[in-house]
């Protein structure tokens, strides 16, 4: 009993070792940055309403679902936004960061995946959402 508890303990930490963490080690993620006409705050707002209106509160193929999680940046750092598929939190598949560019204005940083939905029309989406303030999600075409 004792050697199968071992076992499967030293399984789960190996194969923990081989999660991926999405965009922040793949090779073919895709990164946009772009300037925002209103306060970091603001921007950051506008951010997490993207995500929940085209992500986390619409229904999607197969019965695929996405959360997201955010951290508030201290010291200087970017506020942040990390959307992934249920039931998979390290896997990174898009990442929002806003921090201040000047007392009016935000620098907002989007990355993606870089592989299937999450390309350069998933980017395109965000900033017109981020910028326009208003979320505008990609064309059904896209995925």
């Amino acid at each position: 009993m004792r050697k199968s508890v071992w076992v499967a303990v030293t399984l789960a930490a190996t194969l923990a070792g081989c999660a991926s963490t999405g965009v922040y080690e793949s090779e073919t993620a895709k990164k946009e940055t772009f300037s925002v006409d209103t306060n970091s705050q603001a921007a950051f707002r506008r951010a997490g309403e993207y995500v929940r209106a085209c992500h986390t509160q619409v229904s999607h193929p197969y019965g695929v679902s996405y959360a997201w999680r955010h951290s508030l940046g201290e010291k200087g750092a970017p506020d942040e936004i990390q959307l992934y598929k249920v039931g998979q939190p390290a896997t990174v598949l898009e990442l929002i960061s806003a921090e201040a560019d000047g007392p009016a204005n935000a620098k907002v940083t989007v990355t993606v995946l870089g592989e299937g939905r999450w390309d350069e029309a998933e980017l395109a989406a965000a900033r017109k959402s981020i910028q326009s303030a208003t979320p505008t999600c990609r064309g059904a075409t896209g995925g």
